[in-house]
């Protein structure tokens, strides 16, 4: 039985002379590879839909014995050109589309994975400001909207709010902060661990309730962001198995 569905195109290649293999993210189905027979010749059926990038609306079936996806036909809803002729916004989508492809997304988080990307898609395609912190904004917001959800403002063990003393460190494993009260007793922390500034913490607690319109705008003071950067790349690889190395995405 055919359905229709929203997607979100992150890669195509080519089979045989006219087929096509299409690797798609839905809100629903999460990231999975369809069939489209005749699509690199298609005239009428998935006219502009078979790019990457590109926001479709498709009609998904089924092989006679089920084995396999097969895309019916597509409706191109958007195929974000802003992005394709800035090299420096195509290069960011490609990262986050090679770390939702990376962390494999099933059904039970295909949900806020399609949201973020799209906005994400939507915010690069509007984009009037500064983008460099894009990547890493969009790993730990992914992170945090799939559960892994820190409280970066109240010390896990005391219940005291962060304020401005320095000391505070950040248990990875736990995800918890551990204030300077704490840690004074000197026992020491199990597992993965490192020092953060309360500054850095009430930035990282932004990250996580923030969304990609409002990543333009932001500003952060070099070791803010030196902090921030360095604790979302041990909580990825911690949480999700993922580390970036050379390139490209390493699972750890």
């Amino acid at each position: 039985m055919n359905a229709t569905e929203k997607a979100l195109v992150l890669k195509v290649g080519r089979f045989k002379e006219a087929d096509c293999w299409v690797r798609l993210l839905t809100p629903t189905r999460g990231v999975f590879n369809g069939f489209a027979f005749g699509g690199s010749r298609s005239r009428r059926r998935f006219v502009g839909c078979l790019d990457p990038l590109s926001h479709v609306l498709f009609t998904i079936g089924s092989s006679k014995r089920g084995e396999y996806i097969v895309l019916e036909e597509g409706s191109l809803l958007h195929n974000f050109p802003e992005i394709r002729k800035d090299s420096v916004r195509t290069g960011v989508a490609v990262n986050c589309v090679k770390f939702i492809e990376a962390i494999e997304v099933d059904p039970g988080d295909s949900g806020p994975a399609y949201s973020l990307l799209l906005e994400t898609l939507r915010m690069l395609e509007e984009a009037d400001g500064n983008l460099e912190f894009v990547p890493w904004l969009f790993r730990a917001k992914l992170a945090f909207d799939m559960g892994y959800q820190p409280d970066f403002l109240t010390c896990g063990t005391c219940g005291k709010g962060v304020g401005n003393e320095i000391g505070y460190h950040f248990a990875v494993e736990k995800g918890q902060v551990v204030c300077p009260t704490c840690l004074s007793g000197g026992k020491p922390l199990e597992g993965l661990a490192r020092p953060i500034s309360g500054g850095a913490l009430r930035a990282l607690d932004w990250i996580q309730q923030s969304r990609p319109a409002d990543w333009v705008k932001v500003a952060m003071d070099r070791e803010v962001r030196r902090q921030c950067s360095q604790l979302i790349e041990l909580f990825v690889a911690y949480h999700l198995g993922l580390s970036w190395e050379n390139g490209m995405f390493r699972k750890v």
